[in-house]
Formats: structure tokens, sequence, C-alpha cells
């Protein structure tokens, strides 16, 4: 049984100073499946580094580990070794987290972007901030073309695409 709940909520104490009240998406299922428990807190550091040891693996369509890894499926594994489960599809780890807005973006913050297709407006890509707030936003993902790697948001292919940011890190 999966239980969607979107919550409006101010939320600083929780995830640092917020000046309006964020959109707060919480996805649960009995189960193992979709949860938002990390067992700790959780510095976005560690992520990060964590996230570095893929850099130059391949990219796989529906890949979720060293032999290869999607977009999402990259994601996933970062997070998931933080005890933070997320959903294998982009547009699904959007749901997940606080939105933030594009002047509060962190390091360790899920940057979505709509896909490839310009015939679809949805999300269809998630990366992984790198970079210090109020620094130009730096993000690592897995791309088609070159697999895990770093680009900046300011990139003409990914500025045009740019949809939100979400926080799935307390802050500490």
């Amino acid at each position: 049984m999966l239980l969607i709940a979107c919550l409006l909520l101010n939320i600083r104490a929780l995830y640092g100073q917020i000046d309006t009240p964020m959109q707060f998406h919480l996805l649960v299922q009995t189960g193992d499946s979709l949860t938002f428990k990390p067992k700790k807190r959780i510095q976005a550091d560690s992520v990060i580094n964590y996230a570095y040891t893929f850099m130059g693996d391949r990219y796989m369509r529906g890949g979720t580990s060293t032999k290869g890894f999607d977009c999402s499926g990259y994601t996933m594994t970062v997070y998931k070794n933080f005890g933070i489960k997320l959903p294998h599809t982009s547009a699904g780890q959007s749901f997940i987290g606080v939105e933030i807005p594009r002047k509060q973006i962190s390091k360790g913050d899920l940057l979505f972007f709509r896909g490839r297709s310009s015939r679809r407006r949805g999300i269809g890509h998630v990366g992984i901030v790198i970079s210090e707030k109020g620094q130009p936003v730096q993000f690592i993902h897995s791309s088609t073309s070159s697999g895990v790697r770093i680009d900046r948001i300011e990139a003409e292919y990914y500025k045009k695409r740019f949809m939100k940011a979400t926080r799935v890190l307390p802050l500490n």
C-alpha cells in the first residue's frame, strides 16, 4: 500500500533557514520499497565523496551498479548508501524531499531537468549538487553520452531544461 502525502510545512528546524513554507513530499510504502527515513544525520560532504567514487562509470539504461548507471539509478544508489531509498525514476525522485528555491540550492540537493525529447515536457533527468550554496551550481550525474560526470547548471543544455531542486538531506 502506497501512502503519498504532500504537506505544506515550515520546516526551518530540520532543513535550515527557509524564508517561505516549502512543499514537502513524502512517499512511504510498507515493506522496503520507498522510504524517507535516514538512520542518522547525514553530512552532505559524505554523500558527495561517495558520489565521486563512481566518476567515469559508464551509462547503462536501467543501470544501478558500477557496470553502468542511468541517472536515477545513480542517485538512487548514492543515497541508498546513507539509508535514503529513492524510486528508480527521475520523475518519482522529484516527489521526495523539500522543493528548494534556486538561490538556496546547496551541496547534496537533487536537481531535476526535462528529458532530451522536445515533445515530453516532464522531468526526465536528475543529478546531485556538489557545489556550496552561493557558488555556481555544479552537479554530478550519469549522462547518456559520458556516464558519471560533472556539469554546470548554467551550461546551455542544462540551463534551458532545469525544472526544480529538492533537498532530501537535513542540513547540519
